[in-house]
């Protein structure tokens, strides 16, 4: 059975960018909605590889790297699918040994299970509207440097997608541009398995690029799922002018 990490959604269409001119001054409240938009119309113009990875009970299952651009619609393309690697099940332990008690093999459909939860999640946070985050950025609340991440500002509140979930954003002190996204919400909408979600953002890496545009460098999830933990990662390269 084929897993499918599906790239066809607007999984990364999380682009952010600032206005043009000076940067806000220290006390202006974020527009993290305008920033959105503005980001999405730049990336929409760069295709760029995606590097996706699966772990399952800390196991390696799955690495696939595509050439991927936006749609029409925001909706991620896939250009060409450069690597598909599935790993294969751990040798099982003879029934004599200890260890074979505490093993659970991973069945292909399960797998399968996994794999389009964790996507479910992730493209979930990935679709938000502008409309939607400012809503949400009215009522979050703007909070000082955080310690440990020195020139960063937080926007915190809840309520982005799930009514129980907890989003903070980390913004330059300065720019006011978007460094990292952290999510905590559950798989589904019943309060029963947790899920965690970081988005890291760097300066789009591509000559000419827009000076103020930033694109999701690496993604990752982690979430407990039907007594497994699912580790996604997703990381982002070799930008370039599309179409």
């Amino acid at each position: 059975m084929t897993i499918l990490l599906s790239a066809g959604a607007p999984l990364l269409a999380l682009a952010l960018a600032g206005p043009p001119g000076a940067d806000p001054p220290p006390t202006a409240r974020p527009d993290v909605a305008s920033g959105l938009e503005t980001g999405r119309e730049g990336l929409a113009r760069y295709q760029w590889r995606l590097r996706t990875d699966m772990k399952v009970d800390g196991v390696q299952r799955l690495t696939k790297v595509e050439d991927v651009h936006l749609g029409p619609d925001g909706g991620l393309v896939t250009k060409k699918t450069v690597r598909y690697d599935k790993r294969p099940e751990p040798t099982p332990f003879p029934g004599n040994d200890p260890r074979s008690d505490l093993q659970r093999p991973l069945k292909p459909e399960e797998e399968a299970e996994l794999a389009e939860a964790a996507m479910d999640v992730m493209q979930l946070y990935a679709r938000t509207a502008p409309d939607v985050v400012r809503r949400w950025q009215e009522g979050a609340e703007l909070l000082p440097p955080d310690p440990e991440r020195p020139g960063l500002v937080r926007l915190r509140g809840r309520g982005l997608v799930r009514p129980q979930d907890e989003t903070t954003l980390y913004l330059d002190e300065e720019t006011r541009l978007v460094s990292q996204i952290e999510v905590k919400t559950t798989v589904s909408p019943q309060i029963r398995d947790i899920a965690f979600l970081r988005v890291e953002f760097e300066k789009l890496p591509a000559p000419g690029g827009p000076p103020r545009l930033k694109v999701p460098a690496r993604i990752f999830l982690n979430m407990d799922y039907h007594g497994r933990r699912v580790a996604l990662e997703m990381t982002t390269t070799d930008y370039r002018s599309w179409p």
